[in-house]
């Protein structure tokens, strides 16, 4: 969504965008080798574990459901954006 630009901006979230992270998240969930390859954790003040555990398949699980009520505003006309925020 931000291209690399963690700025603290707001940006619109598309869909198409949603949809495919949702899939990258069931694809990981199904096979837990991909999780470095597609999502990798990431280090760094706040980031929490870098392990790929059960708490890193339970924020994928917590994201798919995110995602499925954010995909649900989109239908009812809302728009959705992310910020960032350090």
């Amino acid at each position: 969504v931000q291209d690399g630009e963690d700025n603290c901006g707001q940006y619109y979230v598309g869909r198409d965008q949603l949809e495919d992270l949702a899939k990258t998240c069931q694809k990981v969930l199904a096979d837990h080798s991909k999780a470095e390859e597609l999502l990798p954790t990431g280090a760094g003040f706040f980031f929490g574990s870098t392990d790929y555990d059960e708490w890193y398949l339970g924020d994928l699980e917590e994201t798919i459901k995110i995602i499925d009520r954010a995909t649900a505003l989109i239908d009812e006309g809302w728009d959705i954006t992310y910020q960032s925020s350090w």
